[in-house]
């Protein structure tokens, strides 16, 4: 072997172990605004669009002031389930937990966590039951005084390079006196995915 070539290769071997130790170092991890420009965008739902629903729909809620004609103040309100009519396993819970939040800062309605529609109303009947066999006198169920009712739906567009998902985030509120909607709000977010080589938006 030259002379050249036995010079060479231990500056070649400290050059390659200097490159592997610097490909080595640890992930830089930050924290950023969930609803800023720096969150991740995905084709499904994320909480950017969680939180442009909740707000969207609070906002018009107030704004209608369904809730300043309840008979008493605070309203009582219940949250019946919501509704996923996607093709997505989501966290629903997320949505409706952002408007609970943002309701009850207001001052104007107090949520009841035992009385609403469809299961709910099995735990209203279960607790009434509980109460009357340990007081032995029959409980009263209190009936708020609206139903809150949430659904997601998902409509899927596609032309050559581009997939359109639109998801549309609905509520309605139900005086429970009546059984009437006084008040209904969308959201519709649409997101676009283009095929990786494909011309952009």
């Amino acid at each position: 072997m030259p002379s050249i070539t036995r010079k060479l290769i231990p500056s070649i071997a400290l050059g390659v172990l200097a490159l592997g130790a610097g490909c080595a170092t640890a992930p830089e991890t930050r924290t950023v605004d969930a609803k800023g420009p720096e969150s991740l965008n995905t084709s499904g739902i994320n909480p950017q669009d969680w939180a442009a629903a909740a707000d969207y729909l609070v906002a018009s809620l107030l704004s209608s002031n369904a809730l300043s004609r309840a008979p008493r103040t605070p309203a009582v309100l219940a949250i019946d389930r919501v509704i996923n009519d996607t093709q997505m396993m989501i966290d629903t819970d997320s949505l409706i937990k952002k408007v609970r939040v943002s309701l009850m800062q207001t001052g104007k309605i107090v949520l009841t966590n035992t009385m609403g529609l469809g299961e709910r109303a099995v735990v209203a009947s279960e607790a009434a039951q509980l109460q009357e066999l340990q007081s032995g006198k029959r409980q009263k169920v209190n009936i708020p005084d609206y139903t809150l009712l949430a659904k997601i739906s998902q409509q899927t567009d596609r032309s050559k390079a581009v997939t359109q998902n639109t998801y549309t985030f609905s509520m309605t509120l139900v005086d429970t006196s009546t059984g009437f909607s006084v008040w209904e709000e969308t959201k519709p977010i649409a997101k676009q995915t283009t095929r990786p080589g494909a011309i952009g938006f």
